[in-house]
């Protein structure tokens, strides 16, 4: 019998959690500003938009993810030369751990906007950064963050709702309400009866009763409002082969 595959957080946790020279650093402060932290004080919240990527300077930040009963797991401590965030930063989504200040925190914050400026104009810095980036997703997606789909495995549904997600390499798990127990506390928790399956538990704590992919996409900030005021020239519908070559 082949031994049980390590999780991505141990093989990798070099690549995942790298530690910034002060030189490095040194390059990245003309793309972010500065900001404090008070010992307790919240860096970023599940279901809420960050700041950015989050680069410690001084202090220490706790990183952790909660489940669907909202029990908490500790992911890493970020230290001094270490950088928060995941491949959600780049496009300004909600964040899907918590992260809290261990004691007073110095911290360069990166917005969404200069970020994507960075891995171009530093590449071999960006690369280092968006390959943390990355395995963090990828470590998420391992470790079934993200939002909670309760139904039955071979509901049509449940294997709609999953798919989406899969395709847009969200973090999710799903649970079976006929198998788990978690399920069935949940169930009892919302008061939903076994007609109204499946539902989803969004990372912001909102329940969704089998939504649409449309409505799932804007719970999880895959799909954001448009600004009325804003004119573009064009639009490009569909997400095919050609659609993402006329994007390109």
């Amino acid at each position: 019998m082949p031994p049980p595959k390590r999780p991505l957080i141990e093989t990798r946790r070099e690549q995942m959690f790298p530690t910034l020279e002060p030189a490095e650093i040194d390059r990245l402060r003309r793309f972010g500003e500065l900001r404090s932290y008070r010992a307790g004080e919240a860096l970023v919240k599940v279901g809420e938009v960050g700041h950015g990527l989050t680069v410690v300077l001084a202090g220490a930040v706790a990183v952790t993810r909660r489940d669907e009963l909202d029990r908490r797991d500790a992911i890493v401590t970020h230290g001094p030369g270490s950088f928060m965030g995941e491949v959600a930063q780049l496009s300004g989504r909600p964040a899907l751990v918590d992260a809290s200040a261990e004691g007073p925190v110095e911290a360069l914050i990166i917005p969404p906007e200069k970020l994507r400026a960075l891995l171009v104009a530093e590449a071999e810095l960006g690369e280092e950064v968006m390959r943390a980036l990355i395995l963090r997703r990828v470590g998420l997606i391992e470790a079934g963050a993200g939002p909670v789909i309760i139904g039955h495995s071979d509901d049509g549904d449940v294997l709609r709702l999953e798919n989406f997600l899969r395709r847009n390499g969200h973090p999710h798990h799903q649970l079976d309400p006929d198998t788990d127990p978690d399920a069935r506390t949940l169930l009892e928790r919302f008061h939903v009866h076994p007609e109204q399956l499946p539902i989803v538990l969004c990372p912001g704590g909102e329940l969704l009763r089998n939504p649409g992919e449309m409505e799932l996409g804007r719970c999880l900030g895959l799909v954001g409002p448009l600004d009325p005021t804003k004119v573009y020239d064009v639009v490009i519908v569909g997400a095919g082969p050609a659609g993402l070559a006329t994007a390109v």
